[in-house]
């Protein structure tokens, strides 16, 4: 069975922001991607757990860090392998280099299994054997954490879900979450410094049409970022800016 995979990949005009590198909602898509073309490597895509099982796979955390964003028309070879299941979550590490081999970021999410016609989790169990391990590979990152909300955020903005931010599920796709937490921030943010650091955890799906209250609070060099809907969670996040405090948008 295939523990590890590697694809290479060229950096698009579709992939890159206004400083013509790498946006980090791309880095999330790119990690989605290639964690499908492996489950489905492995017998356990969409089309095998959907069709037999009336299962799908939820992302639930991650945990992203960048030390280099690379540029448009850039090659990078993207590495995803898993980790050792736990009852509950599969977990999945990542990692991202330039055509030198250097490092340019890494990641580490965990996922679950759920049931889309009962609505509920499924042990890692259920998939058996589909789901190779290999401990040898290591760990990109430590498995991500139920991230603490501090008290007294403060209300920044509502935004609505909108048809650009949904998947073929019809929910918010994950790698928008990134979209939203960036554009957060002031132009001098986004120009001169970069995302070093994001955690993300996906607390409950939210749909088209939906308003979501977005809160904030920095504390040290870390932002916290909340999404709620009806005063239910949506996400919590973390963000660590290079180059830059990271300043709120007026």
């Amino acid at each position: 069975m295939i523990t590890k995979l590697e694809q290479d990949y060229t950096i698009r005009a579709l992939d890159v922001d206004l400083k013509g590198v790498w946006r980090p909602s791309a880095v999330l898509t790119r990690m989605q991607e290639i964690a499908e073309d492996h489950a489905i490597a492995v017998g356990a895509g969409r089309a095998d757990l959907v069709d037999e099982k009336g299962l799908a796979w939820m992302l639930t955390r991650l945990h992203l860090k960048m030390t280099k964003y690379p540029a448009l028309t850039e090659n990078i070879r993207v590495v995803t392998w898993p980790g050792k299941p736990t009852k509950l979550f599969f977990i999945r590490h990542t990692m991202f280099f330039n055509e030198a081999g250097e490092e340019l970021g890494r990641a580490t999410s965990l996922w679950v299994l759920f049931n889309i016609h009962e609505r509920y989790l499924c042990r890692t169990g259920e998939i058996g054997e589909n789901y190779p391990y290999d401990l040898k590979h290591g760990t990109a990152l430590a498995e991500p954490t139920k991230i603490k909300m501090p008290d007294d955020m403060e209300h920044i903005c509502t935004r609505t879900v909108m048809y650009s931010d949904t998947d073929m599920n019809g929910h918010m796709n994950n790698a928008k979450y990134a979209d939203w937490v960036c554009e957060l921030f002031d132009a001098d943010t986004l120009k001169n410094g970069y995302m070093e650091d994001l955690r993300i955890n996906y607390v409950a799906e939210t749909y088209m049409d939906d308003r979501v209250d977005l809160y904030c609070k920095q504390m040290d060099d870390t932002i916290f970022i909340c999404g709620k809907r009806d005063e239910n969670t949506v996400f919590d996040a973390t963000i660590g800016w290079k180059n830059n405090t990271g300043s709120l948008r007026k």
